[in-house]
């Protein structure tokens, strides 16, 4: 059975600290790929500076060095509202028998109850919830009672809902990079060599992306 990881974001732009924690999301759980799912316009959050077409490309540009990650548009050419849960369907749907995982960083899993069905979100999919060293998540204190009461304790912190999907925490290492942070530097006229691909470096001037100054 094929283990597809999803690592979604806005990636505007997709930097160092983006790869390394998906390249670590992947190993860790020994998924056989990771869809660096590119967002539209996502919910509780402004809108994205650069073109959809912009992010996509360096998201392209960014995954060949790093092999496992994949760049994908599926969220990008859906039509009408892009909700998470159409997407594993669809992934579904292109190998029959593909097991979904995906990483969810502790911000975005707080807000799980907000979302479009979260309940057949949490059983259609196996659900990492990313944590830095020396933060604890409570994985049960943002769902609803009618859902965490299908879950059972398994082992080492491992939550398994009755549909046979499971709810984890992963500590992976975090690097102190930000794509705001990286957009302000380009304004600044300020070197991004050390926080991006040297090809989305490259990108990033070619296309004169994030000048303006008043981002």
């Amino acid at each position: 059975m094929k283990k597809i990881g999803i690592f979604g974001g806005t990636f505007d732009p997709i930097h160092i600290g983006h790869l390394r924690v998906a390249a670590e999301f992947g190993a860790e759980l020994e998924l056989d790929e990771v869809l660096m799912m590119v967002a539209a316009t996502p919910p509780h959050r402004d809108p994205p500076v650069a073109a959809p077409e912009d992010r996509l490309r360096m998201v392209q540009l960014a995954v060949q060095d790093y092999p496992g990650l994949t760049a994908s548009d599926i969220e990008l050419v859906r039509e009408g509202p892009s909700y998470t849960i159409d997407t594993f369907q669809q992934i579904r749907r292109s190998e029959e028998g593909t097991q979904v995982w995906m990483a969810l960083g502790g911000d975005a899993y707080a807000l799980i109850r907000s979302w479009h069905r979260p309940a057949d979100v949490l059983a259609q999919a196996h659900v990492v919830v990313l944590t830095r060293p020396g933060f604890a998540v409570d994985l049960m204190a943002p769902l609803p009672e009618e859902i965490s009461e299908r879950y059972s304790q398994g082992e080492n912190g491992i939550f398994i809902h009755d549909s046979g999907a499971t709810l984890r925490t992963l500590q992976v290492t975090p690097l102190d990079i930000s794509s705001s942070m990286i957009r302000r530097a380009v304004a600044e006229e300020r070197n991004i060599g050390d926080l991006v691909t040297a090809r989305v470096l490259k990108y990033i001037r070619q296309k004169g992306l994030y000048r303006s100054k008043t981002m």
